[in-house]
């Protein structure tokens, strides 16, 4: 059997579907696909049941609800083809993506291949610019610096028994799970990877999905998954040490762009008190480890934002943009709170504003998630910054709608 798709699946039943016919529409047909069951309360084990007394390829595996690291580790367990590859039961993957993958697994005789990613769902879809350029190589270094931006678990087929021999296995975590275990690979194992372009790996958006969460478990998670990799980097290369600290620094910029723009970001979203504090230390104990280079990048990361607040008595106090509207309708609300550029606050029209930029809405308005970010910038365009908040909000909305 060639390939073994190992498919964690928890209250999937309005998507499951959807990826079984996905999968099942490949035209490389020498498959299995293990469904493993997470404890699901819905009509997901029902679901997969169907679809496998239909289809023999269909191997259902039931566990007491554990979480995706246990779901995906059972599957490894329970897989038989020659490669492994890992899929949510929301994702795609394009019809010709297996085909593709097994002549450039065996022509280079790899132990991983990468292959394109591309979003789908909330949102425009997007393609990963990063794995493009990894795409088109034959053969990837486990010292490139690309691999650290892109930790997506599902656009890779794995050796299976390379990695079931390693003993090498996702950590329990429920966010940054799969940096965690890619990297070990990498790190640990010194695989052979290569780049295959033709098979696409597409990825399901969701409003209110763990990657759109700002809480104290996710951070923490994601501080642990970063600490260990830092490790596996700072124990690696000694075949070339002279590409050591450049890799280290790229780790480190990689934690702070993922602290800024995946958690600090939504600070309005955060579900506990302590989410906040707890990246303000995080970035107090990376900022010293960086070379003046990688701190003048991570600066650049916030030039809307400025110094960041680490508290939200600071934030009340010091909004970089002071908000007046009219009627907000619950959209409204969304949009405003899901900006990017998250420190402003809202007054009523007799309140004298505390920030110097005043943007006025009628609260009909969905705004787009930009919009305070792009008018931060522009204000820092010295004729720009003379402008009245109406105007540098009429010029933000049309640099975005014609942003390409």
């Amino acid at each position: 059997m060639k390939f073994s798709i190992i498919m964690p699946a928890y209250n999937s039943e309005k998507y499951i579907a959807e990826t079984l016919d996905c999968l099942l529409s490949q035209n490389e047909k020498d498959i299995e696909i293990v469904v493993v069951n997470d404890g699901s309360t819905d009509s997901t084990q029902q679901i997969v049941e169907s679809y496998a007394e239909k289809f023999p390829q269909i191997v259902l595996v039931n566990q007491e609800n554990a979480g995706v690291s246990a779901a995906r580790n059972n599957g490894i367990e329970k897989a038989n083809g020659e490669y492994i590859i890992f899929i949510d039961s929301d994702d795609l993957i394009s019809n010709d993506s297996l085909k593709w993958l097994y002549p450039a697994l065996k022509s280079t005789d790899a132990d991983i291949a990468i292959f394109r990613v591309k979003s789908f769902g909330v949102g425009k879809g997007e393609y990963n610019p990063v794995v493009d350029s990894l795409v088109k190589c034959s053969e990837i270094s486990c010292y490139d610096k690309r691999l650290i931006r892109n930790f997506i678990v599902s656009n890779k087929a794995y050796r299976a028994d390379m990695l079931k021999n390693s003993g090498i296995r996702f950590p329990s975590m429920k966010y940054s799970e799969d940096g965690a275990f890619f990297m070990n690979i990498v790190h640990t194992l010194k695989p052979k990877i290569t780049g295959v372009a033709d098979a696409l790996f597409m990825y399901r958006r969701h409003e209110g999905s763990v990657t759109h969460k700002m809480n104290s478990a996710l951070i923490s998670d994601f501080s642990k998954s970063m600490d260990f990799i830092y490790s596996l980097a700072e124990n690696s290369f000694e075949d070339a040490p002279e590409l050591k600290e450049d890799y280290l620094q790229e780790i480190l910029f990689k934690d702070y762009s993922a602290l800024m723009n995946e958690f600090y970001r939504m600070l309005w979203k955060a579900e506990d008190d302590d989410a906040l504090a707890l990246i303000g230390r995080r970035c107090e104990m990376l900022i010293p480890k960086m070379s003046n280079a990688t701190k003048t990048k991570c600066a650049s990361l916030i030039n809307d934002i400025g110094t960041p607040l680490f508290s939200m008595k600071e934030i009340a106090e010091n909004p970089r943009i002071s908000v007046v509207v009219k009627k907000p309708t619950e959209k409204f609300m969304q949009s405003l709170y899901s900006q990017s550029m998250p420190i402003f606050e809202i007054v009523e029209k007799s309140e004298k504003p505390k920030s110097a930029v005043v943007l006025s809405f009628s609260g009909n308005e969905v705004l787009d998630p930009r919009l305070f970010k792009v008018v931060l910038l522009l204000r820092k365009i010295p004729f720009a910054a003379l402008l009245p908040g109406s105007l540098l909000k009429l010029a933000a909305g049309f640099i975005i709608k014609n942003k390409k």
